[in-house]
C-alpha cells in the first residue's frame, strides 16, 4: 500500500468538501498577514460530490430507544448538527452533511438524537433470569456429577491424549483390535486407546518414580473400539497405587485392595441415584484384571449391559511394565451403559429417618456351594423384611477343615431394628427362623452349627 495524503484524509473520514474551503481560508490568512493578491485557485476533480439522503421515520425513535421526544425537538437537534430537512407526510427526508460519512442508515440518526438528548433517558431493563429449560441435558449432568463424585473420594483428575503408546495399549485392549493413527504426532502416541488404563498406568508409573508412593488418579473420556464414526464410548477410569494409612499412628497400614475399588464404584453409582439393592456382581472380567480379585457390576440381575469393572490389575502386566508399587487396583464405569434415571438427583433424595428403638445384631454362618456368591445370601436376607433388617454385613468367608469339599462357609452379621417398637426375644426369634428358612430355600444353604 502506498501512503498518500489523500489516503490519510479519506481513511479518517475527513470532509471531502473541506479542501476547497480550507484553501480559501488559508489564502485569506496569508493575504491578511502578509499582503498581496490571491490568484485564481485551480481545483481538479475526478467526480462531483453528491449529498447522501436518508428517509427517516420519527416514530422509529421511540421503538428503538424506549423513550419519546417531540418532533420539534428532533428537527432542532438535526438542524443544529447540520442536516437539511424536508418534510414528506409522516417521514423526514434528511440530507447528510458532507463531514458525517459515518451516518449511512436510519438507526444512525436515532443514535445522534439520543446522544444530544441524553443517554440517561434510556431506562435500564434487567434480563429475565428464569430458565424454562435446563442448560445441560441429563447425560451431561451425569457426566459432570460422576466427575465430581470420583474426585470427592480422593482421586486426582488427569487429562491425557485420546491416543497412546501401543506398548501400553496392548496390555489393555482385551479382544479389541488395535487402531493405528496414520499420521501420529509422535511414534510413542501411534494408536487410539482401547482403554484409559493405557494412559493412566503410564503417568502413575512416572509419578511413582518421582517418589509419590500412594496415589489415586482418574480420567473421564472416550475409548475407541473401531475406526468408524460412533465406535467409541465414554468411560470413567481410575487407578490407585500404594497403601492405605501409611505411617498412621491411629490406623494400621494395609495395601489397597479390590474392595477399595469396589467401594468407590458402588458408592459413586449410589450417589448418582442408582439402587444398590438391585446391583448384580460377578467375577467375569477382562484379561487385564487379576482373576479372583476383580468383578463386574450390573445395575440389575438382567445383566443387560456392564455398568462397571473393578479389581486388581493383573500381576503379569505390572511385571512387564516394571511399575514400582505394592499393589495397583483400578475401575472402569461405562457411562453410555448407565440408564438415565427418570427423576433428577434432587428428586431422588429420601428423608433420613433414625429409629428411636434399640437395635439387635445377630450373626449367622451358612455352608453353601462354592458357586453361590455372598451377594445371593445378602439378597435372600434383605427380602425377609425391609422395614426390620437395616444392615447386612459379611465378615468372614472360610474354606478348609470341617467344611465339605466344593463348599464354603459364609458368616454374616444382620442388624435388626424396628421403627415402631422395641423388639422382644420372641420377635427376634421369629425373624431369626425366617432368615434361616429364606436363605436355605433360595440358595440351598445349610446353617452351620
Amino acid at each position: 500500500n502506498i501512503d498518500t495524503d489523500a489516503k490519510f484524509r479519506n481513511e479518517r473520514g475527513i470532509d471531502p468538501l473541506s479542501i476547497e474551503s480550507g484553501l480559501k481560508k488559508a489564502a485569506l490568512l496569508i493575504k491578511e498577514i502578509c499582503g498581496g493578491e490571491i490568484s485564481k485557485i485551480d481545483i481538479q476533480k475526478i467526480d462531483t460530490y453528491k449529498n447522501k439522503t436518508i428517509k427517516f421515520d420519527p416514530n422509529s425513535f421511540e421503538q428503538i430507544t424506549g423513550f419519546k421526544i417531540s418532533t420539534k425537538e428532533m428537527l432542532k437537534i438535526l438542524e443544529d448538527l447540520g442536516f437539511k430537512i424536508k418534510k414528506d407526510k409522516k417521514y423526514l427526508n434528511l440530507t447528510i452533511p458532507s463531514w458525517r460519512p459515518d451516518i449511512s442508515q436510519e438507526v444512525d440518526i436515532v443514535e445522534e438524537l439520543v446522544r444530544i438528548s441524553g443517554y440517561e433517558k434510556i431506562s435500564i431493563i434487567s434480563p429475565i433470569k428464569e430458565r424454562i429449560k435446563s442448560t445441560l441435558t441429563q447425560s451431561q449432568k451425569l457426566f459432570h456429577f460422576l466427575q465430581r463424585a470420583i474426585a470427592s473420594k480422593g482421586y486426582l483428575e488427569a487429562i491425557t491424549w485420546s491416543f497412546t503408546d501401543s506398548n501400553y495399549n496392548n496390555h489393555f485392549k482385551d479382544t479389541n483390535k488395535e487402531i493405528k493413527i496414520v499420521n501420529p504426532i509422535s511414534s510413542e502416541l501411534g494408536v487410539l486407546r482401547n482403554s484409559i488404563f493405557s494412559n493412566l498406568i503410564m503417568y502413575i508409573s512416572k509419578n511413582l518414580d518421582r517418589g509419590f508412593k500412594d496415589l489415586s488418579i482418574f480420567e473421564i473420556g472416550p475409548i475407541f473400539k473401531g475406526s468408524n464414526p460412533g465406535e467409541q464410548s465414554t468411560v470413567v477410569c481410575g487407578l490407585s497405587a500404594g497403601k492405605r494409612n501409611r505411617l498412621s499412628w491411629i490406623d494400621k497400614e494395609r495395601d489397597i485392595d479390590v474392595f477399595d475399588a469396589k467401594r468407590d464404584v458402588v458408592q459413586t453409582l449410589v450417589e448418582a441415584g442408582y439402587n444398590s439393592d438391585k446391583f448384580f456382581i460377578d467375577s467375569e472380567t477382562p484379561n487385564y484384571y487379576h482373576p479372583g480379585k476383580s468383578g463386574r457390576l450390573f445395575l440389575n440381575e438382567g445383566k443387560d449391559l456392564v455398568a462397571a469393572y473393578f479389581g486388581e490389575i493383573h500381576p503379569n502386566i505390572l511385571k512387564k511394565i516394571d511399575i514400582k508399587t505394592e499393589t495397583l487396583v483400578g475401575f472402569e464405569i461405562f457411562i453410555d451403559n448407565l440408564k438415565l434415571p427418570k427423576k433428577t438427583l434432587n428428586d431422588q433424595k429420601t428423608k433420613f429417618v433414625v429409629s428411636d428403638y434399640q437395635k439387635s445384631e445377630r450373626d449367622f454362618a451358612f455352608i453353601v456351594d462354592k458357586n453361590v456368591s455372598s451377594q445371593d445370601l445378602k439378597n435372600a436376607i434383605s427380602s425377609v423384611d425391609h422395614n426390620l433388617i437395616s444392615n447386612i454385613k459379611i465378615f468372614d468367608v472360610y474354606e478348609g477343615a470341617n467344611i465339605p469339599e466344593n463348599q464354603k462357609s459364609i458368616a454374616i452379621s444382620v442388624t435388626i431394628q424396628s421403627f415402631e417398637k422395641t423388639l422382644n426375644d420372641s420377635d427376634l426369634e421369629k425373624i431369626n427362623k425366617l432368615i434361616i428358612e429364606t436363605v436355605e430355600n433360595k440358595t440351598g444353604a445349610i446353617i452351620r452349627a
